[in-house]
């Protein structure tokens, strides 16, 4: 009985020395959500100027801010990262030079992101990025394109320049409606 209770405890003494959580698992693709986090991190902390225009259907909206929450408002460009356990083997991986991935959906995948490509700079950060994601069944279709740049500040920091998302909504019952959103910041 002994025995079986030291085997036991050293089970669960190696079991919880495992890394389990993908954050600690080595990345398959670029880390873009550790990018995003820490772009969210000091965008927040700055409350830099943004010039931001909204555009559904035929409203259009323009205005300049501080004020944005922006893990709300690079939600969307968080979603497309793909360093998710069940998305090891899903993508095909290009390399055109040293400084770009891109991934692409194996066509036998059914997955929500369909393109990223991510350009980046000698520094390894994230100078461009582009994705594709799109959602269609018998009730809605969806697509959105997203872009982002970012590029060094007048203090030397490594930050968002620009963004933007845009695409359609079509419910199977209803007329496709367009959307954009897209910021620079100041």
């Amino acid at each position: 009985m002994k025995q079986i209770l030291i085997t036991a405890a050293l089970l669960a003494a190696l079991c919880a020395c495992q890394p389990d959580s993908e954050a600690n698992q080595a990345k398959t693709y670029y880390d873009l959500k550790g990018f995003l986090e820490q772009q969210i991190q000091q965008l927040n902390a700055q409350k830099p100027q943004v010039l931001k225009e909204t555009a559904v259907g035929n409203a259009h909206d323009r205005q300049t801010t501080s004020t944005i929450d922006w893990a709300k408002e690079l939600e969307l460009f968080l979603q497309a990262d793909l360093n998710k356990s069940a998305f090891k083997l899903s993508y095909t991986t290009t390399r055109p030079d040293s400084n770009t991935y891109e991934y692409r959906l194996k066509p036998t995948e059914k997955l929500l992101v369909k393109y990223l490509k991510i350009k980046v700079n000698n520094s390894r950060k994230v100078a461009f990025m582009e994705a594709t994601v799109k959602q269609q069944n018998k009730l809605y279709d969806s697509e959105k394109h997203l872009l982002l740049t970012c590029a060094k500040t007048a203090s030397g920091i490594w930050q968002l320049k620009t963004y933007e998302v845009s695409g359609f909504q079509k419910l199977a019952m209803s007329d496709k409606n367009t959307f954009l959103m897209r910021g620079l910041v100041l």
